[in-house]
């Protein structure tokens, strides 16, 4: 015999998947009905929606470390176009069928893509945002801008530059938001950014271009200062070059080792992790004439690649001595920046894609300037011609952000102090000079926020080690919806609880002996 609780139960599991069936029938319809929105700047060309049921979004290395599945969704393929820029922009956005949270999320990009696309759409849809991408109208090569970096005639194509720069930022909110409405008959309450690296830059420039686009936007390691921060990046292999001193990856591990050992303690707890790299004064010719091993050979270490290591922490300079760029902090790996390949058993140098590009592409304007031959003279010039070009399109630095304040706007930006591919010195210009701009920190930080994680690498890279932020969005979705200001974000290292405190502040070790996140306090 049935009970009357087992017979309702199986009455209320049967309504609900009719139910659940009547929503993807009629989100079917509503999916392939969808209207073009009406984009200000902009022409739809098309606008296609296709119900996806028990979709896989396939692993990709670097960008998505495990496949994403059982995805129910309206997948709609938007395609616009801007006047007189002879562009074609995709905007992808992803609605939900079931269990949408009422939140849209727009997603940033990485290295010369303004969107990864599928790669983000999957996990923001399957935690129930809409959610959307753009290729900014240059496809997806993270990678390369070989494709449209410069027009036929060699000039640069200013419109891409433009697209991938800021417009695409505002492409793919307004479209998100326009299609998410139609869709579900209601605007969502409310929208975010999310992006690392392009991406967080993408958020910056929303903040600071289009202040009312987004209630919460979360920057992590952001490309900021585009134009002087890449050229940068290319300081170490012109050290290497100009020094005719190419270390190996071992040795360069050396140094990074050394310091860490060094400055590890300085916060009270050794436990792998530099805290503040600004207490750090580690000196790299102390490991002149120690003996390492490096693949089962020993080398003893060398005064001129110690000569190579201080330069590349030090960061660029100019013939007189003036403070181009930072350098990367101790604790930071040295062997993206200053990486080296075997070229018929000799080392030489291979410069690092972003930098690569940028000063070939758009500095040099010839894809096969040859960066060997930069030395410190010429990386001057390049820094002087790369900021006077391309500062006001992808500068992205505006330190005004009293429209976003206005808007009831909220900027939470994180960057890993090991960070070795962009320098988190920039990221704490950027804040000061917000600071001053506004008049001081209690102007400042009802609305921004900046997390500096100790040990980080660029956006908590693979394998994430040091203090690793556990979800910073959901701090920046309770700072938004709850008017909670994160007063700190949770982290873990290796496996251990932690805090990471908001800048100026330090999370200190305070004793307790378990070094859990009870034992550290913002000071």
């Amino acid at each position: 015999m049935f009970s009357f609780r087992s017979i309702f139960f199986f009455i209320t599991l049967l309504a609900s998947v009719a139910a659940d069936k009547a929503v993807v029938r009629n989100s079917r319809c509503a999916c392939t009905a969808l209207k073009k929105p009406d984009i200000p700047g902009a022409e739809v060309i098309s606008i296609n929606g296709t119900q996806l049921l028990n979709h896989t979004v396939t692993a990709f290395p670097g960008l998505l470390p495990v496949p994403v599945t059982g995805l129910d969704i309206c997948a709609v393929d938007v395609v616009l176009r801007h006047q007189g820029a002879n562009d074609q922009v995709l905007v992808k956005v992803w609605l939900p069928l079931k269990g949408w949270n009422g939140r849209f999320q727009a997603n940033g990009g990485s290295g010369f893509a303004a969107g990864a696309l599928d790669l983000t759409l999957g996990p923001t849809a399957k935690l129930g945002y809409a959610a959307a991408s753009t290729d900014a109208g240059v496809g997806f090569n993270p990678l390369s801008p070989d494709g449209w970096a410069l027009l036929p005639d060699g000039s640069v194509n200013q419109e891409a530059l433009v697209n991938f720069a800021y417009r695409s930022v505002q492409d793919v909110g307004l479209v998100g938001k326009a299609v998410t409405e139609q869709f579900y008959g209601k605007k969502a309450q409310y929208s975010y950014w999310n992006g690392c690296s392009t991406g967080g830059r993408q958020g910056l420039v929303a903040a600071q271009r289009y202040p009312d686009l987004f209630d919460g936007i979360l920057v992590g390691a952001p490309a900021i200062s585009w134009p002087t921060y890449v050229v940068a990046e290319q300081w170490p292999q012109v050290v290497m070059h100009e020094e005719n001193t190419f270390p190996s990856p071992c040795e360069l591990k050396a140094f990074t080792d050394a310091a860490v050992a060094e400055c590890d303690p300085i916060d009270g707890l050794t436990d792998g992790v530099i805290n503040d790299p600004n207490a750090c004064h580690f000196n790299p010719y102390k490991l002149v004439g120690h003996v390492i091993e490096c693949d089962g050979t020993n080398i003893t270490i060398a005064e001129s690649v110690a000569s190579v290591v201080q330069k590349v922490h030090q960061g660029p300079y100019d013939q007189s001595g003036q403070r181009l760029w930072y350098g990367l902090n101790f604790g930071a790996a040295l062997d993206t920046l200053a990486n080296t390949v075997l070229v018929d058993g000799a080392r030489k140098g291979s410069s690092f894609f972003v930098n690569d590009a940028w000063i070939r592409y758009w500095v040099a304007k010839d894809p096969k300037y040859d960066l060997d031959q930069v030395d410190y003279t010429t990386l001057a010039h390049l820094f002087t011609e790369s900021a006077q070009e391309y500062d006001t399109i992808i500068g992205s630095d505006n330190p005004d952000l009293s429209a976003f304040e206005n808007a009831g706007g909220k900027l939470l930006v994180w960057h890993g102090l090991s960070d070795q591919i962009i320098f988190p010195n920039g990221s704490v210009t950027y804040r000061d000079r917000v600071e001053r701009l506004l008049g001081g920190p209690s102007n400042v930080d009802h609305f921004f926020r900046l997390f500096l994680a100790p040990g980080v690498d660029h956006c908590a890279g693979t394998p994430s080690l040091g203090t690793v932020p556990i979800d910073p969005f959901a701090a920046l979705v309770s700072w938004v919806e709850e008017k909670k200001a994160p007063a700190q974000l949770s982290a873990q290292v290796s496996g251990a609880d932690r805090i990471i405190c908001p800048y100026p502040l330090t999370a200190r070790y305070i004793g307790g002996g378990n070094a859990s996140a009870a034992s550290f306090d913002c000071l």
